[in-house]
């Protein structure tokens, strides 16, 4: 029998006072997740726990009779759990389709104009964000959702590290709309250079959801590959020059951040097929450039060992054709694409994957989960 939110205020009352509230708002909270609850159930425990693969509704059994306190334990264990982060995160995905589409869609949303590096990655609309420098990176002048709205329609300039910055902070606004404000003060967010964002509460908190330090050490694609589709949503990540930056003819094109949109099962699947799928995939790159950088040295001309050269990226593995990142100020594209052009302007090098920490999505996971305890504890 499945009830309700509003039907378990009268289904928690025959357990203790304190731990019925506390059991309700928990409850409460796995259904905000996605989980669907089944109460008075006579077959306790779960159903369907494999968020991460698959779109099939995850379902949260109890009974209150026979679990008595009990109930609350196992709700709240359940609220940090693989299933409960994958049920967020494939809700999650159409947030980053929707805030990657919006920003797209800003033609006045334009790369930082040619010039020498280090330059302020960051020149938002005036009057939207707090510049002043102060902390080394730039916060909401305001809220976070009053200044993230600006930058769909309004003229603004961002190289591309704060760009994946601003479209993971305007995908999390959008997953968590009206709340998001009250959820996040503006002293916890910001945007800037690498080194400066990191000194910011959200992502100097370290709270992963899916990749921790440790996981970049090792191999992120394997992590997020044996975890499952789901995971893969909204993960950032730089496509890095192998080489030192003495091989870098176009500062302007050093590297590419970018943000994963979409994945497909076969990409998926190339990837659990490889121990170590970054590093060999970062190998596969390298052959190719190096076959490539030679046929450019012998003179043959760039824009058709480009095309080459993304369609033999594209034929070597699924995760270079159908995996879709975001890259300001070129789109949405696959990586074979973003390679290729890579190898356009900086062809004395050739480019390697690395995927990040994801302590932002994981810091307001775990926000959002007290922000809704303590508000529902409050009524």
């Amino acid at each position: 029998m499945k009830y309700s939110i509003a039907a378990l205020l009268c289904l928690i009352p025959a357990l203790p006072v304190k731990a019925a509230d506390e059991t309700f708002c928990t409850l409460s909270v796995l259904a905000d997740i996605g989980w669907q609850l089944e109460a008075e159930s006579n077959d306790i425990g779960f159903e369907n726990t494999d968020s991460c693969n698959t779109n099939t509704p995850s379902v949260f059994k109890y009974n209150r009779a026979s679990e008595g306190e009990k109930l609350l334990t196992r709700s709240q264990q359940t609220l940090r759990t693989l299933t409960s982060k994958c049920l967020f995160n494939r809700s999650y995905h159409e947030s980053v389709k929707t805030a990657v589409g919006s920003l797209s869609n800003n033609r006045k949303f334009e790369f930082l104009p040619v010039g020498d590096d280090p330059r302020d990655p960051f020149k938002p609309p005036a009057g939207t964000w707090n510049t002043t420098g102060k902390k080394g990176y730039d916060t909401p002048l305001e809220n976070l959702s009053s200044s993230i709205q600006p930058l769909y329609n309004k003229p603004f300039v961002a190289e591309c590290s704060a760009a994946v910055q601003v479209a993971q902070l305007a995908a999390l606004s959008e997953h968590f709309a009206d709340q998001v404000d009250e959820m996040i003060s503006t002293k916890e967010v910001g945007i800037g250079t690498w080194r400066q964002f990191a000194k910011t509460p959200s992502i100097a908190a370290k709270q992963s959801l899916f990749i921790s330090d440790r996981d970049r050490g090792t191999d992120p694609l394997a992590k997020l590959a044996a975890t499952g589709r789901a995971s893969f949503y909204g993960q950032v990540g730089y496509l890095k020059p192998y080489k030192g930056k003495q091989f870098i003819d176009s500062w302007d094109n050093l590297g590419q951040n970018y943000m994963i949109v979409n994945i497909t099962d076969k990409a998926i699947a190339a990837l659990r097929a490889r121990d170590k799928p970054t590093k060999e995939l970062s190998r596969v790159s390298r052959k190719v450039w190096k076959k490539y950088r030679k046929r450019r040295s012998a003179g043959e001309e760039m824009d058709k060992l480009k095309e080459e050269m993304q369609t033999e990226l594209e034929q070597a593995d699924p995760f270079f054709s159908e995996v879709e990142i975001y890259v300001h100020p070129l789109r949405t594209k696959n990586f074979a694409e973003h390679i290729a052009r890579q190898f356009s302007y900086n062809s004395r090098t050739p480019y390697v994957i690395e995927v990040y920490e994801d302590y932002q999505t994981g810091y307001f996971f775990n926000r959002f989960i007290e922000y809704r305890l303590g508000q529902c504890r409050q009524q």
